[in-house]
């Protein structure tokens, strides 16, 4: 049965292999998992449940390019070298446990439980920084007249940010390198990187997305490119990054 709850696990791999998968055909490593101990308060617990989920770990965005984020998390966990993508899908993996990280998400107005990211058996846990209270007042403080001006100036019917929180940091998969600069001059603004992302936050049937789903894919595309960095904290340079890049690392809903 799926998991009932979010975490961090340790789990068995399972039946694994590589396929074209979602509307855009991308190129995807499918493996199923069985949780099999549990991070409770810094220590691992045995699960008593017979859980079982399949991650969905995209090796290619929608521009074509490498997904290397994924491929570093792959490279770590699995111990590929990432030069063939069917070694995932050829190689021996019985016996091997890594950790994944389960949480839940929206879509079409369901919540699900999905696989956010994978990583080596031995990494060490990090939590994922939200906010409290004097947080959200102090984000809100600080970058809410933005978003909302942001909402109100653009034309497009879809989802808008309406509030500002940390970028997640990255997962404790091997760090990516930094994203590189379009040019050595190219600069943006929130505003004309979020006018680039935005088109692209549609489900499978080419919708729009939720204004929560679409939200939550922005912080999590920043996350991404600027690793442990506040939206507050960016450059132009970094808003130009993000305004070229950013609507590649979208995941497929």
């Amino acid at each position: 049965m799926l998991p009932n709850r979010e975490g961090r696990f340790k789990a068995a791999v399972g039946d694994h292999g590589v396929a074209e998968t979602g509307p855009n055909r991308l190129a995807t490593f499918v493996c199923q998992y069985r949780p099999v101990s549990e991070l409770v308060n810094g220590e691992w617990v045995d699960v008593a449940e017979d859980f079982e989920i399949s991650g969905y770990h995209y090796l290619e965005k929608k521009d074509g390019s490498i997904n290397q984020v994924t491929v570093d998390s792959l490279k770590a966990a699995f111990g590929w070298d990432g030069r063939d993508p069917f070694w995932l899908q050829d190689g021996d993996l019985g016996g091997l446990v890594v950790q994944i990280k389960l949480g839940f998400e929206q879509y079409e107005g369901k919540q699900r439980i999905k696989v956010q990211f994978v990583d080596a058996e031995d990494a060490s846990p990090r939590d994922v920084p939200k906010a409290d209270d004097g947080s959200r007042r102090s984000i809100n403080t600080r970058l809410g007249a933005k978003f909302r001006a942001l909402a109100g100036g653009s034309p497009a019917p879809a989802p808008k940010p309406t509030a500002a929180r940390p970028a997640p940091a990255r997962p404790s998969a091997p760090a990516a390198s930094a994203p590189p600069a379009e040019t050595a001059s190219a600069q943006a603004t929130m505003q004309e990187a979020w006018a680039a992302f935005v088109p692209h936050c549609v489900d499978r049937d080419g919708k729009p997305l939720s204004q929560e789903d679409a939200e939550a894919e922005w912080f999590h595309v920043l996350g991404q490119l600027f690793p442990g960095r506040q939206p507050d904290d960016l450059s132009p340079a970094d808003w130009a990054v993000m305004r070229a890049d950013g609507p590649g690392h979208i995941t497929p809903f």
